[in-house]
């Protein structure tokens, strides 16, 4: 399978917004780096596709973080209460590796992100961490 224009587009915006390296170039440049690329590359995509997907990678961010702190916080909170095997694998692991999750790294993250939600996110996971070593 070959990825269309768009897709290839998509990953190209993804890019710039995850990637360590590119996320440290302000954004106007990171947005004219884009734009040369869109108009070097995949010129079919139009102005109005890219403001299309601008927003679906924001709302699918959302919505990943949303699940990322839902199964986080279910696979402190409710230990083994469910048979779906995709979140049994999931508690399994994070409470297999929560020693060795780096919130100080996660809080770099957090503060980084032009999104409040995220830091909202982090907060909440450094509390259920604390809540889950008081536990122990």
């Amino acid at each position: 399978m070959t990825f269309s224009d768009r897709d290839n587009f998509i990953v190209a915006s993804v890019l710039m917004i995850s990637s360590d390296s590119l996320k440290n170039i302000p954004r106007t440049t990171r947005t004219a780096v884009l734009k040369f690329i869109r108009d070097e590359k995949y010129p079919d995509v139009s102005d109005s596709e890219w403001t299309e997907i601008a927003a679906g990678i924001n709302e699918h961010k959302k919505q990943i973080m949303d699940l990322l702190y839902k199964g986080f916080t279910k696979s402190i909170t409710n230990p083994s209460t469910t048979a779906d095997k995709s979140f049994t694998d999931l508690e399994k692991e994070v409470k297999g590796d929560i020693d060795s999750i780096d919130f100080d790294e996660l809080k770099k993250i957090a503060e980084k992100s032009e999104d409040p939600s995220i830091r909202e996110y982090w907060l909440s996971m450094k509390q259920l961490k604390r809540d889950f070593d008081d536990k122990k």
